[in-house]
């Protein structure tokens, strides 16, 4: 169960469920601004640019005019979504570990101390978690006595 700190994840995908909840949300919200913002830049130019054009002449018109801004608006959802999973592997990969370590010592099992990554998040749990089992094994000891 032990990893060394320098060691990189094999998977960007540890718990699907928290990470997969998290990139929904981020993508859901990425989109809604996307479509809240086109939708402004049009009522914009509609209202104060160019109120005797028609509608669907404003929409043709923001559409060029903004392309570029458009563009690199849904590029930038992928990427917004890698930075986004990347953070989560911080915190989830270390509830992970934490969790297989449990359900091993839950088990009966021997139990290797935690470390996390240097960057990861919850240093102190695998610190307790550690101090847990040190504290176990003392008591498990057969006294010399």
């Amino acid at each position: 169960m032990s990893l060394s700190n320098a060691t990189r994840r094999n998977s960007s995908f540890v718990d699907p469920e928290v990470q997969g909840g998290l990139l929904r949300k981020i993508a859901i919200h990425w989109t809604l601004l996307f479509v809240v913002n086109a939708l402004a830049i049009v009522i914009w130019v509609r209202m104060f640019e160019q109120p005797e054009a028609s509608w669907g002449m404003t929409f043709g018109d923001c559409l060029h005019r903004f392309l570029p801004f458009f563009i690199i608006t849904v590029i930038m959802i992928p990427a917004f979504i890698w930075d986004t999973l990347k953070m989560t592997n911080r915190f989830a990969g270390p509830v992970f570990r934490l969790r297989a370590a449990l359900a091993d010592a839950s088990r009966g099992r021997a139990v290797e101390p935690l470390h996390f990554r240097n960057n990861d998040f919850w240093q102190e749990i695998a610190e307790d978690f550690n101090g847990l089992v040190n504290r176990k094994n003392q008591t498990d000891k057969p006294s010399d006595v």
